[in-house]
């Protein structure tokens, strides 16, 4: 598959930025209903993962949904993107939060010295094309402050799930279609010296089916049919420096 440069893809006036929210995220909607587990999933991470809650990042903030619900549990809170339309939005959302515009990948000096206790980066990895995930990871490996420290990062679309029956479709019509598997995910993080220490799945019906499945079934299925969580939709890694005494010990964590 031939990858668009994801650099470019949220960035200028045509971009859509403005009502990224709006189209992904509306009241009612499926992305809505994914986002209240996210939040759920949030909640338990910081109460129960990190030892110390002093600076948070924000990796590709985009239009701040996740900063803004983050921001308040600890004492700096930081946001960086590239798109400077997507980070209009995010000012507009956010209390205290400091932003930073820029390509932290390529240029160390956005973020500089700062080092992090709890990094976010959702919606990046999945969309970003392959050299893109290892430059990503590695500049977020090197903005982990300490050995308790922690990145979080999602992949909105499990290879192996209900996903693979839009891809079959997506191989007929020649959309380009972007999938990422456990397997490949945990090998991206272990390239970079990282390690997961707990993963997460959440949603077993992927939104296209939606458009025969309403709402309401959607999820009277996601509490009575889920399937295991290696085949849900969306996938969470929690992970943390690599050390020889925890290497492939890795749990896996349920959402109830």
């Amino acid at each position: 598959m031939r990858y668009q440069d994801y650099r470019t893809t949220h960035q200028g006036a045509e971009s859509w930025a403005a009502d990224y929210d709006a189209k992904l995220f509306s009241p009612g909607s499926f992305g809505a209903a994914i986002w209240e587990r996210e939040q759920q999933l949030l909640d338990r991470i910081v109460q129960q993962q990190l030892l110390h809650r002093e600076s948070y990042l924000d990796f590709a903030c985009g239009t701040g949904r996740v900063l803004a619900y983050l921001e308040g549990r600890f004492t700096r809170a930081v946001g960086v993107d590239i798109s400077g339309t997507m980070l209009a939005v995010a000012r507009s959302r956010v209390r205290t939060a400091e932003f930073l515009q820029g390509d932290a990948t390529r240029d160390a000096g956005i973020l500089g010295e700062r080092r992090f206790d709890f990094i976010t980066a959702f919606r990046f990895f999945l969309n970003a094309q392959p050299s893109l995930r290892d430059e990503a990871m590695q500049c977020l490996a090197c903005a982990l402050r300490d050995d308790d420290s922690r990145l979080l990062f999602n992949v909105h679309g499990n290879r192996y799930s209900t996903r693979a029956l839009i891809a079959a479709k997506a191989r007929i019509t020649r959309e380009q279609f972007a999938s990422m598997s456990v397997r490949e995910s945990m090998e991206l993080v272990r390239r970079h010296a990282l390690e997961v220490v707990e993963w997460y799945g959440i949603g077993s019906y992927d939104k296209a089916l939606l458009r025969v499945m309403p709402l309401g079934a959607w999820r009277w299925a996601e509490r009575f049919a889920s399937l295991p969580k290696r085949y849900a939709v969306h996938l969470y890694f929690l992970c943390g420096r690599a050390s020889s005494s925890s290497a492939g010990l890795v749990r896996s964590g349920t959402l109830t």
